[in-house]
This record gives C-alpha cells, sequence and structure tokens, in this order.
C-alpha cells in the first residue's frame, strides 16, 4: 500500500512502549497520523498487531503518552548497527490521539 502522507522527522527522542508485553520497543523515528517508523534493538515480527504508548517529553493534549494500536509491515536491519527498523500502519487511534500525533508534528519536527 503506497503511503499518502509524507513522514515527519522528529527532532526529539521519543521512546515507544510494547503496552501489551512491556518494556521499551523502541524510538520514534518519523510519524504521520496514518503510520510510523521505529529503531528498535530486536527484530519485530511482521504482520503482527501491537498496542504502543508513545511517550512524549512533555504532555500534549493534557497527556504525557500517546496511545495507538498499529501493524507491522516491514522489519529489516540497519546497516552498520546491530538494531533494527521498523514500520507500521496505525490502525487504531482514537480522535484524541489524532490530535496528539498532529500536536507532535507541530512540535518536534523541523518543518
Amino acid at each position: 500500500m503506497a503511503r499518502k502522507l509524507e513522514r515527519k522527522e522528529l527532532n526529539q527522542a521519543i521512546a515507544v512502549h510494547d503496552t501489551i508485553n512491556g518494556g521499551v520497543f523502541g524510538e520514534l523515528v518519523n510519524i504521520t497520523r496514518e503510520g510510523l517508523m521505529l529503531m528498535t534493538d530486536r527484530e519485530i515480527e511482521t504482520q503482527a498487531i501491537f498496542q504502543l504508548s508513545l511517550q512524549l517529553p512533555e504532555r500534549l493534549k493534557g497527556s504525557a503518552q500517546i496511545m495507538l494500536g498499529a501493524d507491522c509491515l516491514w522489519c529489516r536491519r540497519a546497516e552498520n548497527f546491530s538494531r533494527y527498523w521498523a514500520g507500521f500502519q496505525i490502525i487504531d487511534a482514537s480522535d484524541l490521539a489524532l490530535a496528539q500525533v498532529d500536536a507532535l508534528i507541530d512540535l518536534y519536527t523541523n518543518d
């Protein structure tokens, strides 16, 4: 499926947690209302659904985290690193979460 929106690279480190299994899932690299890309220390299962919590450095729209349901579409090893890039399609997000994603893009991208 082709991406409709241009991904926005962040200038702020944002940790992403796996709310089902616990622990840090990775670090957010870029995001749109439709999807996101993470840098992670482990290979992520593709075609699998995850509940993610983006840990914000400050409150946006009243909360310091963004809760998203996402499907991992691809995962590949980063060159010269023992880490992985993983791309996700957002499949479940509340109106609040989408407003927070918009605020995140406005605050933490260089556009």
